[in-house]
C-alpha cells in the first residue's frame, strides 16, 4: 500500500509541550526521549504519517519498534500506557499506533495547499498571453454563462491585465465572475443616475409643458 505521501526527513517538536506539557509529570527521563523517538518514527515507517505501523496499516511487532527505538520493551509498554492513558496515543484493532496530535503539529502550511496545488496543475492556459488559467468546468460554466464570444472576451480583459499590469489572483475563474459583477454594479449605478432627473430638468420638463400648451 502506498503512503499518502513522501516521507520527511526531519520533524517538528512542540516546545511548549515538550518543556511543559503532561509528558513532564507522565514519564521519566528515558521515558520522554522514547516518546520522542517515537514521534520520529511515526514519521518515516508505514503508510501513513503519524502512525507507528507496516505499510498495510497493521501494528508493528513490540519488539521491532523498541529495536528501532534502542529501548528495552518494558519501557515501550510503560510510555504506550501512559500516553494512551493521557490520549496522546489510539491503539487501534490491528495495533497500529496513532499519534494523536502529530498532524495538527507536523503538517505544514505547504502540506495544506497541497490540494490547491494539485488542481491547479489541472488548469489549461488561455487568452492571448497564455495567462489565464482555467480547469476545464470552470471554462465550461464560463461559455454557458456568457456564450463562446463573451468568454473569449473576458478571457482576453484578464489576460491582457495580467500581462501589462502584474494582476496575482488566486483563482482566475473568481476574477472573471468578481470583475462581471463589478461591472453590473457599475452600469446600474450609471444608468440609475441617467434615468434619475435633477430638480432643474424636472422645472424645464415642466417649462416646456407650459409652453407646449400655450
Amino acid at each position: 500500500m502506498p503512503r499518502e505521501r513522501k516521507p520527511r526527513t526531519w520533524v517538528k517538536m512542540d516546545c511548549e509541550g515538550l518543556l511543559r506539557g503532561s509528558i513532564n509529570y507522565l514519564l521519566p527521563l528515558d521515558g520522554q526521549a522514547v516518546w520522542l523517538k517515537m514521534i520520529a518514527l511515526s514519521e518515516i515507517c508505514g503508510g501513513r504519517a503519524g502512525y507507528i505501523e507496516d505499510n498495510n496499516h497493521s501494528g508493528l511487532p513490540r519488539e521491532y519498534i523498541a529495536q528501532e527505538l534502542h529501548c528495552g520493551v518494558e519501557l515501550l509498554e510503560m510510555v504506550l500506557q501512559k500516553m494512551q492513558g493521557d490520549g496522546a496515543i489510539n491503539i487501534n484493532g490491528t495495533g497500529s499506533i496513532q499519534l494523536v496530535n502529530f498532524a495538527h503539529y507536523q503538517f505544514s502550511e505547504y502540506d495544506r495547499q497541497k490540494p490547491f496545488r494539485d488542481k491547479r496543475k489541472q488548469k489549461k492556459s488561455y487568452g492571448e498571453f497564455n495567462n489565464v488559467l482555467l480547469l476545464d468546468e470552470e471554462k465550461q460554466k464560463l461559455i454557458q454563462k456568457y456564450g463562446e464570444v463573451g468568454f473569449r472576451e473576458r478571457v482576453e480583459k484578464l489576460s491582457l491585465g495580467i500581462e501589462s499590469k502584474g494582476y496575482k489572483y488566486r483563482s482566475h475563474y473568481a476574477t472573471i465572475l468578481n470583475w462581471e459583477r463589478r461591472d453590473e454594479k457599475n452600469n446600474q449605478g450609471k444608468n440609475k443616475s441617467r434615468t434619475t432627473p435633477t430638480t432643474e430638468e424636472l422645472d424645464n420638463s415642466v417649462k416646456e409643458l407650459y409652453e407646449d400648451d400655450k
